[in-house]
């Protein structure tokens, strides 16, 4: 990120330009509700107010009691990572269930080593199905295009950007929807996958919304759509707090 950073301030071009992005315009990103206790969904819920699309974590004994106390609160459209937490009977009950529900897709329903099964989920889902551990790197697009309706691209998992963009043209080439994901991680590693946020379909970078000691400022979020940084380079600076210079 660093030598993209440098490289592309002295072009004079802003990250997204070198690689090909004709428009800043971003989506908009969904915003993480960390499930704990059913009663405190509520006020996160609200906490989320600035955020049009909730991302929720599910693999639970409690997955429609989540769902359902989400919907009491709020209409906005859900997006589901059951984190490899279902078998397949359970995966097919709960796609079912989950259609019904204003889910956009579930990423991730089965264990990464059962690709198999992944497929006869893929084929009867009423809703799509990402990839998340069964897609590290463009070589394993190949493999699973089958049995997914999209994957989910992480700089931290892939490598960087190059492999980024290889991916997304890979995807591309299988016709599979994309979106862009992330680690709990700083405004360094949310605003270079915001560079290439225009070329997919779907964007989850809240990573740096989630820590309250990011020492950096660069991508921001208003209203939930996704603001990339003005200028060349990646458009990072450091914060002016005690400690940093």
């Amino acid at each position: 990120m660093a030598v993209f950073d440098v490289w592309t301030q002295k072009q004079k071009l802003p990250l997204y330009s070198y690689f090909g992005v004709e428009s800043a315009v971003a989506p908009l990103t969904s915003f993480t509700i960390a499930i704990g206790e059913l009663d405190s969904i509520p006020e996160k819920i609200k906490e989320a107010e600035p955020y049009a699309i909730l991302k929720i974590k599910l693999g639970t004994k409690n997955d429609k009691e989540i769902i359902d106390t989400v919907r009491d609160c709020t209409e906005k459209p859900v997006r589901v990572d059951a984190n490899e937490g279902w078998d397949l009977e359970r995966a097919m009950e709960m796609c079912e269930w989950l259609a019904e529900k204003n889910i956009e897709f579930v990423e991730q329903p089965l264990p990464a080593d059962q690709l198999d099964k992944t497929a006869i989920l893929r084929s009867s889902s009423p809703i799509p199905i990402f990839a998340d551990e069964n897609c590290m790197t463009s070589q394993d697009i190949p493999i699973i295009a089958h049995a997914f309706h999209g994957i989910n691209i992480k700089l931290m998992k892939c490598g960087g950007l190059l492999e980024a963009k290889r991916m997304i043209e890979t995807a591309r080439k299988y016709d599979l929807q994309i979106m862009l994901g992330c680690m709990v991680e700083s405004s360094v590693g949310i605003t270079a996958a915001a560079h290439l946020s225009p070329l997919v379909d779907y964007a989850d970078l809240d990573g740096n919304l989630l820590i309250d000691n990011d020492p950096y400022t660069g991508v921001s979020v208003i209203n939930g759509q996704i603001v990339l940084p003005e200028g060349n380079g990646l458009g990072v600076e450091v914060k002016n707090v005690s400690g940093l210079k």
